[in-house]
């Protein structure tokens, strides 16, 4: 079979329903609006028609053939939000599909590969059960077919279904439908048995156009569906939620449905943007950019609730969006003597985790920065390559070894003044005590004046057991140790 149909039966009806959690044996129907005693049904459920009740009654009659019938009154809002819900479903299932009616989507299957069409019905039909919407599928090797294939109200298999099983009264209206009675006409296959010039003489190209869909002759092209907005879903919690839970137990399920259009379009996640509405008017948004295109869920959810664990909610949650950035998938070849992460998302979770920790800024690859003062790095971001900014090479001022203390140790020096500097005598404290042999400097340093300013005159001094240090005296009247030579 080529295609397949999705049709949610009563849908108006069955998310009410759902909603409200009404057992399947409770005889419901959506009533018209206006006046309850002057409205009619418009949908009924399997378990109204079995007292025969069907759509077009009075509800007067209704009430009479089930007096514990169930009225419902319309709910747009449950409609609409039941019918994005049912699209989106519909849309993580292939990338091809039409939406004929509000209640049916045919589907192109012709690009999916699956292992057989019971495994692929089986597995649509177990999906499906979060949406709790009774759900019909049709299969057929034309458009047509598949779409008359779901109208049918049946609890077989629809791979078993047979156009000799497709009742005329029950399936579709059809023109002409007691002239068909007259004739004895049940079944589509009865129909397929009549000579199409004939039944076109006498009744019309509406049932010569139906005798060509019965025998696979009439083969439209689909009207495909292309949602302005793919990658992005939006949740509201009613009532508002205070943990993280709920939205990350809600965000499994929408990422898994994301992930899935991405990989029927030939995309990958590069992004996954996050945006939460606050009872108090608050918004908190984030862009978590990962460090290896992806397609898997559970990558996604472990980054967004890394995230979460540092997001501290000013009031209970409304509302949350989820959208995903989408990008070509990233295809790499292991190479024999190079050494590459195995999970890049993985690590940048970690990376996460750990910038929670330490705080924001505080974590990367360290590189020197060109500028004479001392003992200042900048931090570039970790890659999963590792690869840091071009920088230029600076080269060492002293062939000796210096071992830096990070940070200086304050001491105390015993120091006199010469000149416009304090020249160092003997170190009165810190790990390394006792008079100066000799002091090499000052070397004054200053930069930065047009915005924090700083200057330092550094010395170099050796102690009487040889020990060679630096020191750095720091207006007003403040002494450092910043280094050892080894």
């Amino acid at each position: 079979m080529n295609y397949a149909a999705l049709h949610f039966r009563d849908l108006p009806l069955s998310c009410l329903l759902a909603r409200d959690g009404t057992p399947p044996d409770q005889p419901a129907a959506l009533l018209s609006t206006g006046e309850r005693e002057k409205s009619h049904l418009t949908a009924v459920n399997l378990a109204a028609r079995q007292f025969g009740i069907h759509p077009g009654l009075r509800t007067t009659r209704g009430l009479a053939r089930c007096a514990d019938l169930l009225l419902l009154d319309p709910d747009p809002t449950t409609e609409k939000s039941a019918q994005a819900e049912t699209l989106a479903f519909v849309d993580s299932l292939v990338p091809d599909f039409e939406l004929t009616t509000p209640e049916t989507h045919l589907l192109d299957l012709s690009t999916l590969l699956m292992a057989s069409e019971e495994d692929w019905v089986a597995q649509t039909i177990d999906s499906s059960t979060y949406l709790s919407l009774p759900l019909q599928i049709g299969l057929g090797i034309t458009p047509d077919l598949a779409h008359l294939a779901s109208l049918c109200p049946r609890q077989s298999d629809p791979l078993s279904l047979k156009i000799a099983d497709l009742f005329l009264s029950k399936t579709f209206p059809l023109p002409h439908a007691h002239v068909l009675q007259l004739w004895g006409l049940q079944t589509l296959s009865d129909l397929a048995r009549l000579p199409r010039q004939g039944l076109a003489e006498r009744l019309g190209s509406n049932l010569a156009r139906l005798h060509d869909i019965a025998h696979g002759k009439h083969h439209r092209l689909l009207k495909l569906y292309r949602a302005k907005d793919h990658y992005r879903v939006t949740h509201t919690f009613e009532p508002p939620v205070d943990s993280h839970e709920p939205l990350l137990f809600m965000a499994k399920r929408l990422l898994q449905t994301l992930c899935n259009r991405l990989e029927h379009h030939q995309r990958a996640a590069a992004e996954l943007r996050l945006t939460l509405a606050f009872d108090n008017g608050a918004a908190h948004t984030r862009k978590l950019v990962l460090s290896e295109p992806t397609l898997s869920p559970d990558a996604l959810l472990r980054s967004l609730h890394t995230h979460l664990d540092t997001v501290k909610a000013p009031a209970s949650m409304g509302e949350f969006h989820l959208e995903l950035i989408p990008t070509l998938p990233r295809h790499a070849q292991h190479q024999l003597f190079q050494r590459g992460l195995k999970d890049p998302n993985e690590f940048a979770d970690t990376l996460r985790r750990l910038s929670g920790i330490v705080g924001p800024g505080r974590l990367g690859i360290p590189h020197q920065l060109d500028t004479h003062r001392p003992d200042v790095i900048s931090l570039s971001p970790i890659t999963p390559d590792f690869q840091t900014p071009l920088v230029p090479e600076i080269h060492p001022a002293s062939h000796l070894p210096l071992k830096r203390q990070r940070p200086p140790i304050p001491i105390n020096v015993a120091s006199e003044k010469r000149g416009h500097y304090q020249y160092p005598l003997a170190l009165l404290t810190g790990p390394h005590q006792g008079p100066i042999r000799h002091a090499r400097g000052p070397f004054p340093l200053s930069g930065s004046w047009w915005e924090n300013g700083w200057q330092q005159a550094q010395w170099d001094v050796e102690l009487d057991d040889s020990l060679l240090i630096q020191l750095a005296f720091l207006t007003p009247g403040k002494w450092h140790l910043t280094g050892i030579y080894a």
